[in-house]
């Protein structure tokens, strides 16, 4: 697992490159996407991204002013901001995602059903396995 995980991370961090479009940089779009799984703030940001707070400040600051992500005051806590996609950010976000499993599905598809069907298999396990060792 050591040895092929990374390798399908780097290839499926490849095919959403691909999809992301001139004006976006593959950090800024590693943002939109956290920004999507629920991550909102800047620290939580950084240590994703191995950059500082201030590194994520200027990333979001372009996304922002793109039209991408939207920033609001944190009802609870007026120290924080609480970030979300604008719609226009989530098409952005959903095209290459789909542009993404498109292509990794077309390169997928010669192989035999029964190889296929192993892999979904062993993916599904892996995401039980991984959910129930965080909840510990």
């Amino acid at each position: 697992m050591m040895d092929v995980m990374p390798k399908t991370v780097q290839y499926l961090r490849e095919e959403m490159r691909k999809g992301r479009g001139e004006g976006l940089t593959v950090p800024q779009f590693r943002v939109l996407a956290a920004i999507n799984r629920g991550l909102c703030s800047n620290k939580e940001l950084g240590d994703l991204l191995g950059v500082s707070e201030a590194a994520v400040s200027r990333m979001l600051d372009f996304l922002v002013n793109e039209g991408l992500v939207k920033k609001a005051i944190n009802k609870n806590d007026r120290r924080q901001t609480s970030l979300s996609l604008t719609a226009e950010g989530q098409k952005l976000h959903k095209i290459i995602k789909t542009d993404a499993r498109t292509r990794i599905s077309e390169k997928l598809s010669s192989l035999p059903e029964s190889e296929a069907l192993a892999i979904i298999q062993g993916l599904e396990l892996l995401q039980k396995n991984f959910s129930l060792l965080a909840e510990n």
